[in-house]
């Protein structure tokens, strides 16, 4: 898996009321839909007189991405907004904006303009940097091979997570994704094939 580009923080903005509509974005990171689904019924419960919730997300895994009008015209908010977060070439990012209707309608084209502007200001304030995906792999060995497994694990700077002791140690590492195969072939080599490695995710 290639690395992506990501924000590194959440941001909160909200853009020069149009038409006396106010328009809050919000932007966050996100691992999973799941992630995003729960930012989504936080700013719900956060603004519940707000008039709409409009959002968009775009995730890594599967290559996957949602939208939602939230009630405006189909088309007029969560499409604009998609638009910019894959326009920034973003990924495992959701924006939501919030408005309130200021009583005076603006058009589909309006509304187009009025989310697109929201998601452009706010990712204009973010923080972009590049992530390289990460592998997870338990490897289970005997205490005579600490110290070939400790080099393996500096060579490809792997980071451990968690460590066990038995009568074999047991330890689950994080690795880049595109070392993940030489990694398990040099531990297998280093090892002469007495550890036992399998990735987990």
């Amino acid at each position: 898996m290639n690395s992506y580009k990501t924000i590194s923080q959440n941001i909160e903005l909200e853009i020069e009321p149009i038409k006396k509509s106010r328009f809050i974005a919000y932007l966050y990171k996100v691992e999973s839909e799941q992630d995003a689904l729960s930012y989504i019924s936080e700013l719900k419960a956060k603004f519940p007189d707000a008039n709409h919730h409009c959002w968009a997300f775009s995730l890594i895994k599967e290559n996957k991405f949602r939208f939602s009008d939230d009630g405006e015209p189909s088309g007029s908010a969560g499409k604009p907004i998609l638009s910019h977060i894959q326009g920034h070439d973003l990924t495992n990012v959701l924006v939501v904006v919030v408005r309130y209707f200021g009583g005076t309608k603006l058009g589909v084209g309006g509304l187009i303009r009025a989310y697109g502007q929201a998601a452009k200001e706010v990712l204009k304030l973010a923080e972009i940097i590049e992530v390289q995906p990460q592998s997870h792999i338990r490897i289970e060995y005997g205490y005579t091979e600490t110290t070939n497994i400790e080099i393996i694990i500096k060579r490809f700077c792997a980071e451990v997570i968690n460590q066990s002791y038995d009568s074999n140690i047991v330890i689950n590492v994080k690795v880049n994704s595109s070392d993940r195969l030489e990694f398990i072939q040099e531990v297998i080599n280093i090892t002469r094939g007495s550890a036992k490695v399998k990735e987990t995710k």
